[in-house]
């Protein structure tokens, strides 16, 4: 089971739902089901529109690690969101919080912040 808490300065106050456990929805499909305002232009990966920050709650000390596919990391590389010491790396550490592609983050079971 994870929890995902989703902030933003437009909204009154943080949004967190529950999530199943083995449930492989994107953070994408979780803000459209939650009506969240969270911008989206080609759903496919292909703009970075829907890029977000997120922060893993259970190791807020920086103690894991993120693979990007090779869509995820070109997009958010090309829009500035990753340096190329990241771009150019297998795997990131996950502190200081990185940006994702809600698109393509699939929820797994882990709680997370989404910050867009």
């Amino acid at each position: 089971m994870a929890a995902i808490t989703f902030l933003n300065p437009g909204l009154k106050d943080k949004v967190r739902v529950i999530i199943p456990p083995g449930s492989r929805a994107t953070l994408l499909k979780l803000a459209k089901d939650l009506t969240l305002p969270l911008r989206c232009n080609c759903e496919s990966g292909d703009c970075g529109t829907c890029a977000v920050k997120v922060v893993p709650l259970h190791h807020p000390h920086g103690n894991g690690t993120v693979r990007l596919g090779e869509l995820e990391k070109n997009i958010l590389f090309q829009a500035g969101k990753l340096s190329w010491q990241q771009y150019d790396s297998d795997v990131l550490k996950d502190m200081p919080p990185l940006w994702r592609l809600a698109c393509q983050y699939q929820v797994k079971d882990e709680d997370i912040l989404v910050a867009f």
